[in-house]
């Protein structure tokens, strides 16, 4: 799907200083039901645990969430400070999820959040951001509702921004990632991983179409920095979509299937795995694209139970208006799939 704690004075500026060293370098969770996923068999098998080379096992398994695709561009990114994170939080516990998967930024090159890695990298990055701290907002918001965030990022630099490729030295998404790219983007991922620490509990990687000759130094670089500042979060990366793909294991330090999955089957059987079954599907027509609901509250309602007995995460992609809301159509749809059986 390629589509996406304030720290203090002195933090900040070390954060900066280990961001400069590195590019140097580089140049010489208990939760409810998830919904709108294929159908998992009852009789699925569990996962089996995760290996040595998989890593940490991640947190407490949740089972239904929502994904966010909020990507603003340069000339709406000022729009950031009107972003309501008490309502949004709002509408995810009404709906019962229990964790958020939310975009940091995408191709187009825009952020919502800043990074001082980034910054120091590749100066301009910071030109047309706006200063509020979004993703720290909704994730202390979900932390008080008892709801997980997990951040969404390409692997890859913005694949729609020559500047931001070429300072942070990386080629088409569709080529092996150089190791001088691997270093530099690796820094930057540190940086987010640190800045959010436990309010972070996982990350979902999109766009991880070419590996090849990734050596174990570099997978070794980008897992420490996804899992710096806390050790056990959820990974995932996406190599594709649908049957083919959604399962694979495409990192070392990968525990959890990335699980996009567009026109999903009637009903999902969880392949063997080490790795934790995941499902990931919008409920309307595509990624972020406001329309009516494809799946019924009946529906929503056995995968969710499904997923529950699987040990599995089905999460549903849900856009958002222009003043930043769920469709009221949607929430409503949700939670009625998700109440409590009388």
């Amino acid at each position: 799907m390629t589509k996406r704690m304030c720290p203090g004075v002195a933090p900040a500026l070390l954060r900066g200083l280990a961001a400069v060293a590195l590019a140097m370098a580089a140049w010489a969770w208990h939760l409810p039901a998830q919904a709108g996923a294929p159908k998992v068999q009852s009789a699925a098998p569990a996962p089996a645990a995760p290996s040595a080379e998989s890593g940490r096992a991640g947190p407490p398994a949740p089972s239904f969430g929502v994904m966010v695709h909020y990507l603003p561009d340069k000339q709406s990114a000022g729009e950031l400070a009107r972003f309501d994170a008490e309502a949004l939080a709002d509408s995810l516990a009404e709906m019962r999820a229990s964790y958020l998967i939310l975009t940091l930024g995408q191709n187009n090159g825009q952020y919502i959040a800043p990074n001082a890695a980034l910054e120091t990298l590749c100066p301009r990055s910071a030109r047309n951001r706006a200063p509020r701290d979004l993703p720290l907002a909704i994730g202390r918001a979900l932390q008080r509702r008892d709801i997980a965030l997990i951040l969404y990022l390409p692997f890859r630099a913005p694949q729609a921004d020559p500047y931001l490729m070429e300072c942070l030295g990386d080629v088409s998404e569709q080529l092996p990632p150089p190791p001088r790219f691997i270093a530099a983007w690796s820094a930057v991922i540190r940086d987010w991983s640190d800045h959010y620490g436990p309010l972070a509990t996982g990350w979902w990687f999109d766009g991880v179409y070419n590996t090849t000759g990734m050596t174990a130094d570099d997978w070794g670089k980008l897992c420490a920095a996804a899992r710096s500042g806390a050790s056990n979060r959820w990974l995932a990366f996406n190599a594709g979509e649908g049957q083919a793909r959604f399962s694979l294991k495409s990192a070392p330090c990968q525990n959890l299937m990335a699980g996009e999955y567009l026109q999903p089957t009637a009903r999902l059987v969880s392949p063997p795995s080490e790795l934790r079954l995941h499902v990931l599907t919008p409920l309307g027509t595509h990624w972020g694209r406001p329309s009516t609901a494809r799946f019924s509250a009946a529906q929503l309602r056995g995968w969710i139970g499904d997923a529950t007995a699987a040990g599995g995460m089905l999460t549903l992609d849900l856009p958002l208006d222009n003043n930043f809301h769920f469709l009221p159509a949607h929430v409503a749809l949700v939670r009625s799939a998700t109440a409590p059986r009388p």
